[in-house]
This record gives structure tokens, sequence and C-alpha cells, in this order.
């Protein structure tokens, strides 16, 4: 399908991702995850995506799509509605990126034309949404890309209070003035912190990222995920390789005496390479 345009731009580089995710980390099978029934994220963040269904609607009223593996934050969202509406004069391809449509009968697509390439890519180095993975595909262009905003402080990443933030550190990261997992209670947001321990229960397992467990950090592996990691090997052996390594996670952080993540998506950690 294709839209008529006029816009022109230059590609961005490939970017060398400072992390291993998905199905770099994960020897069991990826795709047997994601198409396992484990709730939607779209039913608990909240994050404001109706304006750019308006948007996609609009353009194209014979489909409902939205774009594959990322989410709009409310913050920016005028923004992002601007950088879509004057690409949207470009010539376009859309390609699905899923089998099935969403919960709300949202095709997940990946758009991309001449001048500016993937839509998803620019987006995400202008720091005006953020990278929420998906479809299984290969992310590790587009995990580069929005690490290096995130580096650069861009737009959603650009450093905001303790309210707003959505990139904190597990524990206080002292003189880099960067917002704690705990002030980001109750919101989706991207983590990074270091594994300080891990504890093994029958049904999950728990990454710890302070002293104590009843307060600091924690994020919760469920056996599923936990199995595919391993993939027949002994989980724990596994997993204790990861203790004092650097990991980044997503997710909606909720208060469990301390900041507590439950791994909804197995794409959604990411170790330091």
């Amino acid at each position: 399908m294709l839209i008529v345009v006029v816009f022109c731009g230059a590609s961005l580089p490939v970017m060398a991702a400072d992390w291993r995710c998905g199905t770099d980390i994960i020897a069991g099978d990826a795709q047997t995850l994601l198409s396992t029934d484990r709730g939607s994220v779209w039913r608990d963040v909240q994050l404001n995506i109706e304006a750019i269904d308006a948007f996609t609607t609009a353009k194209l009223p014979d489909k409902s799509f939205r774009l594959a593996d990322i989410a709009f934050v409310p913050e920016y969202e005028d923004a992002a509605m601007a950088w879509l509406e004057l690409a949207s004069a470009n010539k376009v391809s859309i390609t699905p990126l899923a089998e099935q449509p969403d919960f709300l009968g949202r095709m997940p697509v990946r758009i991309q034309d001449e001048g500016l390439g993937d839509w998803r890519a620019e987006l995400l180095a202008a720091g005006l949404v953020m990278l929420v993975p998906e479809s299984g595909q290969d992310m590790s262009e587009l995990i580069g890309i929005e690490d290096s905003a995130i580096k650069n402080q861009s737009g959603i990443w650009s450093a905001p209070g303790p309210e707003t933030a959505y990139y904190v550190r597990a524990h206080d990261a002292g003189a880099e003035n960067i917002p704690t997992a705990r002030d980001a209670i109750g919101r989706f947001a991207v983590i990074d912190g270091t594994i300080r321990s891990i504890e093994h229960q029958e049904w999950r397992s728990y990454l710890n990222f302070g002293s104590n467990w009843r307060e600091d950090f924690t994020i919760a592996l469920d056996a599923t995920l936990r199995d595919a990691l391993a993939n027949g090997e002994d989980f724990q052996d596994i997993l204790q390789d990861w203790v004092g390594q650097e990991i980044r996670v997503r997710g909606v952080i909720e208060n469990r005496g301390g900041p507590y993540i439950t791994l909804e998506n197995p794409f959604w950690l990411c170790l330091a390479k």
C-alpha cells in the first residue's frame, strides 16, 4: 500500500547496540514465548496512542494499523504527531509484522520510505517515542538507536524530574543525578542496574539489585521465561553468570515493598555486552 509524497531526508546510520537482547540471550524458542498469553502491555501501560490511531485512520480509512515495537508518551505526543504529519507526505511502503491484529484490531506494521527509511528508527533517534519490542523481529539496530538517544538525553530522555522520568537507574547513581526505579513506580520505564544476587523459587526467580530485596529494585522471571533462558540446562547455573552484570529492562514498575518488575516479554530484557 502506498501513500503519495514529497518529503525527503537522510537515512540514519546503523547503530551498534551496547546490549544483547531477546534472541541474543534466549536459548529457547522466543517466538513460542511471545505467542503465549502473558497479558498485553497495551492494557497496562498508560501511554497515549489514540491520537496516532486517529492520524492513521484518517490517512488510510480502509485499514487500522500502528507502528510496531514503539510507544508514544503523552509529553511528546504532539511532537510525534507533527513528525508523522510531515513524513506522511512521502511515498511509503507498509509491511505487516504480525499475522494477527492486536486486541484493538490494529495490525502492527513497519513503515519505510526511500528518504527517511524506517519511521520507527527516526522517531527513536529524535527521542519522540520509546521502544517496546513485541514483534519478535531483530531489534539490535533499533536498540542501538534508542540507546544513543538515551545517552544524548534526546526528547523523552532529556533528564526530566522524577515525576516524569522514563529512564531510571535501579539504585542511586550518585553524581549522575538520574532518578531511581523508586521514583518511577506506577509507570512504564527503562531501567538500568547491576544484579547483586539471584533467588530461586519453584515457580519464579528474582533478580535483586540491592542488598535488601524487600526494599531494592527486583525483576521477577516466571518459570517459562527462566526455562527458555536455560534451554534444557540448569537455569541456576545460567542465571548465576548474570550476577555482577549490567542489565537493562523495561516494564511497568510496581511497588512491592520496593520497586519491582514482572518481566512480561523476553525481548524487554538486555545484558550489557
